[in-house]
């Protein structure tokens, strides 16, 4: 069964290769202008040896596409997202191969047909068997009737659709059993020993009480520090783990135009649907706006409790027929109501339905059920089916007239039999009335749509306007100085090709492959999305290549002028007090400040008094000599002076499996985060860096 994938035809496969063919000319006029398919020219990402193909990119973007049609869902993130999934995937199969780790084909059929199928197998053996009306519904019985349809009364072409359905899920099985098996490897990784259990233990339980005294920073002012470039260089030297670029990126200044409608267009909207409301009320039916492109009408029929506006509900306890109103405007949105009329209609009723697929005559049924047959006992699902006790409504056009009337009128509980004809047939069905409440009113409305879009005169204008500023501020300088003056904002970003936008902006793909292939000073022409929401301004402002995002970048100048200042006042401050006092509380006194005492504890980074995160304060604790004043220590935000007083030895026995599992919490598998995605993604990815060539797949600005 592991091999049913493999069940392909030479035509079929002829003609893949025929279709690939000609799906690569394509893309290489139309999307590229020229650029090569093949070979390295596929490649939408790599990193090391491991590689995306556009193809199986394409498809699977094709297949969210399809799944999310109707959803507001953010195409350029989810590409982005499908890209990261596929490396992932590779790069986790590349790991299976390198360690041996396999699912043979016996592991692969005891998940899909064994007594017990496994968890993620059992929704699709239940789903195919319920479709195929099995009445066992095991995955040997789903697998049989793929393999013999003819044995379990089903067409024989049903075979291959149900080949390829239980392949597709031998395959995702397949992956999550690697998965698995992968994972418990790695977790084997991260499980405690006897000297990482013993470690936590000591961490927890043993405790040293200090003294201390601090003094914060701010004792320095900002121009007595004087931080030179020298200074700030230190600073990113020290840190410069954290600046490490994994692609080149730009640093982009930008201004958007939000594509909105104008005053002028709001006011002639208003007085366009003033002019629809005097037509509506004044004529009958909904023709005045019908035939206005810029009026959207939809026809309902309700109940009142079926409507759950409040505006709505309100214009149908006050209008007449034929009155229309304005239900709500929120926004550049105008909600009008027609009450086209009120008729009254049976909303709620429960009806028993029971028919005969063969057509044969209902009426030794309708004998059975009037000397006591219980639904049960002649309805066989085969030979006779229905369905008993359902609630519906004979309100609407979709209930024809002759059962609607029959309903309406039949005598509730006595079975009768209605005579229909579809496509010329005819159709009998058994009714009886279970219960039926009394007809309610249904308020026939049209719903009218009207929104206010900006004109072809607002758009020009919002247009001319921007490419204005940008013409008259031609430089990088230019376009940000000056934008206030002009009514603009100036935003910052920094952009790289794994970037989903330019600027937080769906749509905006093509600006970032130009800014992209852009250089320092260049300005962007304007660009608009393409549903016409806004209107785009960019300039690159620096460009970052190597393998550092420099010292002197501004998007990173004040983080690293701040660890500067830090350093310096630091500096200072070590040098006012080193050596000036022979215990904690002479130097509490030169600082100005009361001594502190407190237990410290080494599992937590938090030092009562001083903060959280103060690991040199606490490393320099846990290394002290008891009764030894330290010297002067630079914590995160002040100065320091301790002296262990006293050390408390472990109150509570050692036991393994306990400080292994709290080790295992907070620094095993789970505090190291290797069950989140991304965790895993980099642990694979090691130092490779991810070449991201998506922005070669798209159509940049003027292309």
């Amino acid at each position: 069964m592991a091999t049913l994938e493999k069940i392909r035809s030479k035509s079929v496969l002829l003609f893949v290769i025929i279709i690939v063919a000609l799906l690569a000319f394509i893309l290489g006029d139309f999307l590229t202008s020229g650029q090569t398919y093949f070979g390295s020219g596929t490649t939408v990402a790599k990193a090391g040896d491991v590689k995306v193909d556009y193809t199986e990119y394409q498809n699977r973007v094709n297949m969210l596409n399809e799944q999310n049609r109707n959803q507001n869902v953010d195409a350029d993130e989810q590409s982005a997202q499908v890209l990261n999934e596929i490396l992932l995937e590779k790069m986790l199969h590349k790991e299976y191969k390198d360690l041996g780790i396999i699912v043979t084909d016996n592991e692969l059929t005891q998940a899909m047909t064994g007594a017990v199928p496994h968890p993620a197998a059992q929704q699709f053996i239940m789903g195919m068997a319920q479709q195929l009306r099995l009445q066992n519904p095991s995955g040997a019985a789903v697998y049989d009737a793929m393999m013999n349809p003819q044995k379990y009364g089903l067409p024989a072409e049903i075979s291959e659709p149900l080949k390829q359905a239980w392949a597709d899920q031998e395959k995702q099985l397949e992956d999550i059993l690697l998965s698995q098996k992968f994972a418990r490897l790695v977790s084997g990784l991260f499980t405690a020993n006897d000297l990482d259990a013993r470690a936590m233990y000591n961490d927890v339980n043993t405790s040293r009480t200090v003294k201390f005294a601090a003094k914060g920073y701010v004792e320095v002012t900002d121009e007595e520090a004087a931080v030179t470039d020298a200074d700030r260089r230190a600073a990113w030297e020290e840190d410069k783990g954290f600046y490490r670029l994994t692609e080149p990126l730009r640093e982009v200044e930008y201004i958007v135009v939000r594509i909105e409608p104008s005053q002028d267009d709001r006011l002639a909207a208003q007085q366009a649907v003033e002019q629809a409301l005097v037509a509506l009320n004044a004529n009958e039916g909904t023709a005045d706006v019908a035939s206005d492109s810029r009026f959207v009408v939809n026809n309902i029929s309700a109940t009142r409790s079926q409507i759950t506006d409040a505006g709505l509900k309100s214009f149908v306890d006050s209008a007449r027929t034929g009155q229309a109103r304005v239900i709500s405007n929120v926004g550049d949105q105008y909600t009008l109501a027609k009450l086209l009329g009120v008729t009254n209609e049976i909303d709620s009723i429960n009806i028993t339905m029971i028919g005969r697929p063969d057509g044969a005559s209902l009426d030794s049924v309708m004998n059975l059920l009037n000397a006591g047959s219980k639904f049960a006992d002649v309805v066989d699902g085969e030979t006779v089916v229905g369905q008993d006790s359902v609630w519906t409504s004979l309100a609407g056009p979709n209930v024809p007239a002759n059962i609607k009337n029959a309903l309406t009128t039949g005598e509730i509980g006595r079975p009768f039999i209605v005579t229909d004809t579809v496509q010329g047939n005819p159709v009998t069905t058994l009714y009886r009335i279970n219960c039926r409440h009394a007809a309610v009113p249904y308020y026939e409305l049209a719903m009218i749509e009207y929104t206010v879009d900006p004109s072809q005169e607002t758009l020009a204008k919002l247009s001319a306007d921007l490419r204005t500023y940008v013409s008259s501020n031609p430089s990088a300088e230019q376009f940000s100085k000056n934008a206030a003056e002009a009514g603009y904002t100036v935003l910052t970003d920094v952009v790289g090709a794994s970037s989903a936008h330019l600027a937080g902006m769906p749509d905006s793909r093509p600006a970032l492959k130009w800014i992209m292939n852009a250089d320092k000073g260049q300005i962007m022409p304007i660009f608009q999305d393409n549903k016409q929401t806004y209107y785009l301004a960019a300039v690159v402002k620096d460009v970052f290549d190597g393998e550092y995002m420099p010292w002197n970048a501004s998007v990173i100048a004040e983080q690293i002028n701040q660890k500067a200042l830090r350093n310096k006042k630091a500096q200072i401050m070590k040098e006012r007090y080193a050596g000036k006092a022979k215990d904690v509380a002479g130097y509490a006194k030169l600082m100005g400040v009361e001594p502190q005492t407190t237990d410290v504890t080494f599992s937590s980074t938090m030092v009562p008094g001083l903060g959280f995160g103060e690991t040199k304060v606490l490393g320099n604790i846990g290394a002290a000599e008891k009764g030894k004043v330290s010297d002067v220590i630079d914590g995160n935000n002040s100065v320091v002076v301790f002296v262990v007083e006293n050390e408390a030895a472990p109150a509570r026995e050692y036991n393994f499996d306990e400080y292994a599992n709290q080790f295992n919490r907070s620094l095993g598998i789970a505090g190291y985060g290797l069950q989140r995605q991304q965790k895993v993604f980099d642990m694979l990815k090691g130092k490779e860096d991810v070449e991201n060539n998506s922005l070669k797949f798209i159509q940049s600005i003027g292309e």
